[in-house]
């Protein structure tokens, strides 16, 4: 299943996640691999704007307007180091 041996990493978690980790049915190691997977293959679909649409509907917020965004993306590049 694995191509290259990657030593166990340790994380901390706060004490009111684990009740949660215990409720998932599957080892929490699955979930977290079947997360970052599913995180990789989204991430490049969405484009600068789908991506601010979805960060403020996860915020709970009305999204930013096109203006907004297009003013956003243009200070992200010209902070970009290349």
């Amino acid at each position: 299943m694995y191509n290259t041996y990657v030593p166990n990493k340790t994380i901390s978690l706060p004490d009111d996640v684990l009740p949660i980790i215990d409720s998932l049915d599957v080892p929490f190691s699955n979930w977290v691999a079947d997360q970052l997977r599913r995180y990789a293959a989204a991430r490049p679909a969405l484009s600068i704007a789908e991506q601010f649409l979805a960060d403020a509907a996860l915020a709970g917020t009305q999204p930013p307007s096109a203006s907004a965004m297009r003013a956003a993306g243009h200070r992200m590049a010209k902070s970009a180091p290349w």
